[in-house]
C-alpha cells in the first residue's frame, strides 16, 4: 500500500506542476524497492507512460492542452535528445549541471517575477510564442539526452514564459512529458534494457489515480486565482531544481 501511495502522491505532482515524470519514480524503485539503477531507470519511463497518458487524456478532455504548442515542443525535442545524447560524452557532468542550474534559476526567476506581478496570460500563442516555446521544447530534449532528466522544468518554464495560463502549462507539460517517456522506454525496448513489470505495477496504479483526480479537481477551483497560485509554485519549484543541481 505505501508504493501505491509513492506513485499517487508522484501522479498528482507531476500532473499538477509538470514536472519530474519517471524522475521521481527512479527515486521511489531504487531508494525505497532496492532494484538497481540499470533495471530502475526503464522501469521509471514504463511506468511514466502509463501514469502520465492517464493524466494526459484527462487534462485533454477538459481542454487543458494546447497540442498545437506541445506538438512543436516534441517536434524540437527530438533532435535534442539525440544530439544530448551525442555531446553528452563530451561534456564533464559539473559542467552541465552548473549550466542547467543557472538556467533555472534564471527561468524560474522570470516565471515567479511574472506570476507575482500579474502579467496577463494568453489563450492562444502566437507564431512567434511557438517558436519561443520550440526553443525550449529543444531545451527539453537535450536534457533528457545528455542526463537523463524528463526536461519537464524546461517544458514548464517555456510555457509559463510565453503567457500560457498555469493550468493549460500542467495539462500540456504532461502532454510532452508522456511523448518523451513514450521514446525514452522505446529506446531501452529496442536495446533489450530489463524492465520489472511487477515491482512498477503498485507504482503505476497509484500514479493513474493521482494524474487522473489531480486535474479533475483542479477544474472546480477558481481558476484565476489557482493560476496565479499554481504559476508561483511553478517557478519555485523550477528554482529548486536549479539550486539542488548546483549545490
Amino acid at each position: 500500500m505505501d508504493i501505491i501511495f509513492y506513485g499517487f502522491l508522484i501522479g498528482c505532482f507531476v500532473t499538477l506542476i509538470g514536472g519530474g515524470g519517471a524522475t521521481f519514480y527512479l527515486g521511489v524503485l531504487t531508494a525505497t524497492m532496492g532494484m538497481s539503477t540499470k533495471m530502475a531507470v526503464p522501469t521509471s519511463l514504463f511506468i511514466a507512460v502509463f501514469a502520465l497518458f492517464s493524466g494526459f487524456m484527462t487534462q485533454l478532455k477538459l481542454k487543458n492542452i494546447e497540442l498545437k504548442v506541445g506538438n512543436r515542443m516534441i517536434l524540437a525535442a527530438l533532435p535534442g535528445i539525440v544530439i544530448g545524447t551525442y555531446i553528452g560524452q563530451f561534456i564533464p557532468t559539473r559542467v552541465y549541471q552548473l549550466m542547467v542550474g543557472t538556467l533555472f534559476i534564471v527561468m524560474g526567476s522570470i516565471v515567479l517575477v511574472k506570476k507575482i506581478r500579474g502579467k496577463k496570460t494568453t489563450d492562444n500563442a502566437d507564431d512567434k510564442s511557438q517558436n519561443t516555446a520550440m526553443g525550449f521544447g529543444f531545451l527539453s530534449g537535450l536534457m533528457v539526452g545528455f542526463g537523463g532528466l524528463s526536461g519537464g522544468s524546461a517544458t514548464t518554464a517555456g510555457l509559463s514564459i510565453i503567457g500560457i495560463p498555469s493550468i493549460r502549462v500542467a495539462g500540456t507539460t504532461t502532454y510532452v512529458l508522456w511523448a518523451l517517456a513514450v521514446v525514452g522506454l522505446g529506446s531501452h525496448l529496442v536495446a533489450g534494457s530489463p524492465i520489472s513489470y511487477t515491482a512498477g505495477l503498485y507504482l503505476m496504479i497509484g500514479g493513474i489515480i493521482g494524474s487522473i483526480l489531480t486535474p479533475l479537481v483542479m477544474g472546480r477551483l477558481n481558476t484565476e486565482k489557482f493560476n496565479k497560485f499554481l504559476g508561483i509554485l511553478m517557478g519555485v519549484v523550477i528554482i529548486y531544481f536549479g539550486l539542488n543541481m548546483i549545490f
